[in-house]
């Protein structure tokens, strides 16, 4: 009977054994999946334009044409050096038909004694002058590798703006996410004193009726926040180089904390118009519209060259008297070369590309312009912003100090649920413009650095 009992007590404790592995491995394998699942990545500004650096398909266009460039400049450069050319060739010559008693009689032929010809030979130019055309063309591949370099930058600032849109965007919505989540925790510690009171018929059922749909609205409102947190986190993933669905931790904090936000206005019109790449990217256009009208007057002048041309050939058939050996004939000298059809030609091409080169410089004042235009216009956002903030601040003072007293005087039945509703409403909607208002300033002052260059 005892060893019955033991037999019993070690199957039953076998049993608890597995029961409590299964439930081990049970929680560990979804804690697991949890993890997976929900880690999210810390992510500061910084690093998130680093990584579109690397990641951006459009900056990497952008630096493949930077790289195409430089090559072309070394091959105007390689221009400089002499063209030299090797040729060959190998026949079989037929005999030579003579038509003595005209073209519709019979030829007679004379034959060879020997069929075979081949020729080997090499030829040379070296250009001394013509009419400074290669180092215009040398400038122009110089002058375009630098306009490249300025638009990667451009991109790039362009880029980076995108990504600060993004990360703030998703900043926003968690805040405003984190904002509605404090406020339902309000709203439901009101629903259960409301509750209280109706059933103790303090209250009405109007007022119950109210408080549910209130905390029933930001449920709503929450689920919104929820979904705009997810499309921006998409957003920034995509600029960054992350998957889709992964989550990340902003690290950055929305306070305002800009290192240049005291210039003056005149200060970050100067850094537009002197070093931002749209700048630099006007005058180097117009650069180019200078050069090519150059190389056109350019083809008018004469070329000077040296040349030379040496061929070993088989049978000596060029010079009298023939013979059946081969031969080497060499030449060298100095070649002079005048176009004398462009000067009718290319009349009406110049005046083309002088009229590109005005065109070239207005087009170079209307982009200074906008951005003068677009300096002041975030300039005075910021500075709006930065005067919102300090408003927003005493707002929420005051929206809180309303809603403390309406709360007290509401549970007191000294004023109605109306009051009180409107009175939270307005305390999370200061919370609210005070977020914006944040993350509008950061935004305009990346605005700024993006016009400016320095983004």
């Amino acid at each position: 009977m005892a060893e019955i009992c033991k037999m019993k007590f070690k199957e039953v404790n076998d049993r608890i054994i597995k029961l409590a592995l299964s439930l081990f491995l049970l929680n560990f394998s979804q804690l697991a999946m949890a993890q997976v699942t929900q880690d999210s990545i810390p992510l500061s500004l910084e690093e998130a334009w680093n990584r579109a650096n690397t990641y951006s398909k459009e900056i990497r266009l952008r630096g493949f044409d930077t790289e195409i460039g430089k090559e072309n400049v070394i091959d105007a450069k390689r221009q400089r050096l002499p063209h030299v050319e090797v040729e060959g060739s190998y026949g079989q010559l037929s005999n030579i038909p003579i038509f003595v008693d005209g073209i519709r009689n019979d030829a007679e032929y004379i034959h060879l004694e020997d069929h075979t010809t081949y020729n080997a030979g090499v030829q040379a130019y070296f250009n001394i002058y013509n009419g400074n055309k290669t180092n215009l063309q040398i400038s122009e591949a110089e002058t375009r590798q630098e306009l490249l370099t300025y638009l990667e930058e451009e991109t790039a600032s362009a880029i980076h703006y995108r990504v600060a849109e993004a990360y703030l965007d998703m900043q926003r919505s968690m805040e405003f996410k984190q904002l509605i989540l404090q406020n339902i925790e309000r709203n439901e510690k009101r629903l259960d004193q409301i509750t209280k009171l109706y059933e103790n018929g303090v209250v009405l059922k109007s007022d119950l009726l109210r408080a549910k749909l209130q905390l029933s609205r930001q449920q709503t409102n929450l689920l919104e926040m929820k979904n705009n947190v997810e499309l921006a986190t998409q957003s920034l993933n995509i600029l960054v180089g992350f998957e889709d669905e992964q989550p990340i931790k902003p690290v950055d904090s929305i306070q305002v904390n800009m290192l240049k936000a005291e210039q003056t206005y005149r200060d970050y019109v100067n850094d537009a118009l002197e070093v931002s790449p749209r700048s630099r990217i006007a005058e180097k256009q117009i650069e180019m519209r200078e050069l090519q009208e150059e190389e056109l007057k350019a083809d008018k002048l004469p070329r000077i060259g040296l040349f030379g041309d040496y061929t070993y050939s088989y049978p000596q058939i060029q010079l009298y008297p023939y013979e059946t050996a081969p031969y080497l004939l060499g030449i060298a000298g100095i070649q002079l070369t005048y176009d004398l059809s462009a000067l009718y030609h290319d009349k009406h091409k110049e005046e083309a590309a002088k009229i590109a080169v005005e065109r070239q410089k207005l087009e170079q004042q209307n982009t200074e312009d906008q951005l003068r235009k677009g300096v002041k216009a975030s300039y005075k956002h910021l500075q709006e912003d930065l005067e919102k903030i300090e408003i927003a601040k005493m707002n929420i003072d005051q929206a809180q100090e309303s809603y403390r007293i309406v709360n007290q005087t509401y549970f007191n039945q000294l004023s109605l649920l109306t009051d009180l509703l409107e009175a939270d409403t307005q305390l999370l909607q200061a919370k609210f413009e005070l977020v914006n208002n944040r993350i509008s300033a950061r935004l305009h002052y990346y605005q700024l650095l993006k016009i400016t260059g320095e983004l």
